[in-house]
């Protein structure tokens, strides 16, 4: 009874052969795609690269991740002090908005003196 079924289920396959070409068989040329369609394969191609190395990254990322990361808060000042050379370090995560302000402006001011020529030649 099975092999009734079996018999019955099977589909056949027909191939073309052509005679005249020595039993080759006929293959169909591909389609060629036209300019539109070649530049959204490109475009396609482009942007799948681009979201294949974003997701490689961010797969790396726990891997590249630099291990001092405390040391961003950290803030060393290098001076001198009656000619003794003086070295302070900050933890500047535990500053106020203000102090960071002020931080901010006396080193912005004091950079700004040593570069400008003009002001320190004042009377």
């Amino acid at each position: 009874m099975s092999s009734k079924n079996k018999k019955y289920d099977q589909r056949t396959y027909m191939q073309k052969i052509r005679l005249d070409s020595g039993g080759k068989r006929i293959r169909k040329k591909p389609v060629k795609p036209c300019q539109d369609c070649k530049e959204t394969n490109d475009c396609i191609k482009l942007f799948s690269n681009k979201i294949n190395r974003l997701e490689e990254i961010v797969g790396n990322f726990r891997k590249n991740i630099p291990r001092k990361t405390n040391e961003i808060s950290l803030f060393r000042a290098k001076f001198t002090l009656n000619s003794v050379p003086c070295e302070l370090e900050y933890d500047l995560s535990r500053f106020t908005l203000e102090s960071l302000q002020k931080l901010a402006d006396f080193t912005t001011q004091n950079c700004n003196n040593k570069n400008d020529p003009s002001s320190s030649k004042k009377n």
